[in-house]
């Protein structure tokens, strides 16, 4: 019923007549869109409602909704020519939706309606595309490890940590592999874990004009890695392949059928939610113990809409929510680290569970992180889906990897035109 109730809500706020439009009385009214689970949204709704009180006559109507149905759902009012006023943006979707002139150059308004000077420098650089500032990160998040410590305590088998390789991953998969419970969880068809082990090898996911930076044989290589983990019975049983890059819940490690498993820290509330207190975070192995591979990324971003009514309300929004001290304690780190240090640092001091441990995480994990490169081109998000589903074909045995990179770029090839 909530699922229901959620999307009625969402097609009544999609459905307002214009974007940013006036209200009675002289109100002001805002849109402001993301998506999320329940947790997420509660503290995002009280953020909002704190700057209502601190902006009397401006009201922002609000709605959150999953991820797949987010992007379903903006690409419907984006084509009709009506988003939301304040959008959540995906990093793999900025370059997308810029390209579209759907998101307003914010260049302008940093270091003024919108301030700067206390974030991470090296993370704003991530929502610009072509030298347009089209999105600020909301928050900073990294790949992951999440894993769980009882079975590792339990077959002596010691807990991952800075320093370890693919080949102790492959080691101590296998050996936490027992009846119903695999040692990790598939990650061959996703598109994160592939341009982690990319950058360890030093190289890079698409070039600067948008291009694949890597070739056939990269992929290959990369597919054979975890078919050496399917082959030793460390992957998770095939039928729960369709599950994967979906919300914890529905993950192999959400559902007790794997130990370990490929995520980013932000969402490792999502875990916590269903499994408290049970798991824990740890870096990406590595055969090249100077380079990670891992990155600070813009666990989501803030767009506004280039065509708003209400721009002036709109970038006070952003503002807010980025570098008011209390916006900052109310959100915590339920999307990752504020880009704002001294928000972070005040944050620190309150967090507890979850978000203690993602705070840890990443503040042991920093000296190792590089810089965010460049948001991905238009048509990554198809890019994406396919790696997923011809990873798919290879696992049901329905092609060969030859097979599956070959397919792979002939219809890449066609999304990235």
């Amino acid at each position: 019923m909530r699922k229901l109730a959620l999307l009625s809500v969402l097609a009544l706020v999609f459905g307002l007549a214009a974007c940013g439009g006036g209200a009675a009385d002289g109100e002001t009214r805002l849109r402001f869109v993301w998506w999320g689970n329940q947790d997420r949204a509660t503290l995002t709704e009280r953020a909002v409602r704190l700057f209502e009180q601190r902006n009397p006559g401006v009201r922002v109507d609000t709605t959150f909704t999953a991820f797949g149905a987010y992007w379903e759902k903006l690409a419907t009012e984006t084509a009709g020519g009506n988003p939301p006023d304040v959008i959540q943006m995906d990093y793999r979707y900025l370059n997308e939706y810029a390209g579209r002139g759907v998101l307003l150059d914010l260049s302008a308004s940093l270091g003024k309606q919108i301030r700067t000077a206390d974030w991470n420098q090296g993370l704003i650089g991530s929502g610009k595309v072509k030298d347009k500032q089209v999105g600020v990160p909301f928050a900073q998040n990294a790949t992951t490890i999440v894993y769980d410590p009882k079975p590792f305590a339990a077959k002596g088998v010691p807990e991952p940590k800075l320093g370890w390789t693919w080949q102790d991953y492959l080691a101590q998969a296998t050996r936490l592999s027992e009846g119903q419970v695999a040692g990790a969880t598939d990650f061959a068809g996703t598109e994160d874990v592939f341009e982690m082990w990319l950058r360890q090898h030093g190289k890079q996911l698409y070039t600067a004009d948008g291009q694949f930076a890597f070739g056939e044989a990269d992929l290959r290589a990369f597919w054979q890695l975890a078919a050496r983990f399917r082959a030793a019975g460390a992957f998770n049983h095939v039928e729960l392949t369709s599950g994967l890059n979906q919300g914890p819940e529905q993950t192999p490690l959400g559902r007790r059928r794997t130990a370990t498993e490929h995520s980013y820290d932000s969402i490792f509330g999502g875990y916590h939610a269903i499994r408290p207190g049970e798991l824990k975070l740890a870096p990406y192995p590595s055969d090249d113990p100077k380079q990670l591979g891992q990155y600070r990324k813009p666990s989501q971003l803030l767009s506004v809409f280039a065509r708003t009514k209400q721009q002036a309300t709109a970038l006070k929004l952003v503002d807010f929510l980025l570098n008011d001290e209390e916006a900052g304690k109310i959100l915590g780190a339920t999307r990752g680290l504020p880009p704002n240090l001294k928000i972070r640092a005040q944050v620190a001091q309150t967090l507890q569970g979850a978000d203690r441990q993602v705070y840890d995480y990443e503040t042991a994990l920093d000296p190792h992180l590089g810089d965010a490169p460049p948001p991905p081109p238009k048509g990554d998000g198809a890019v994406y889906k396919l790696m997923q589903r011809l990873n798919e074909e290879v696992v049901f045995g329905r092609k060969s990897i030859d097979e599956a990179v070959k397919q792979f770029f002939a219809d890449a090839a066609n999304h990235l035109k």
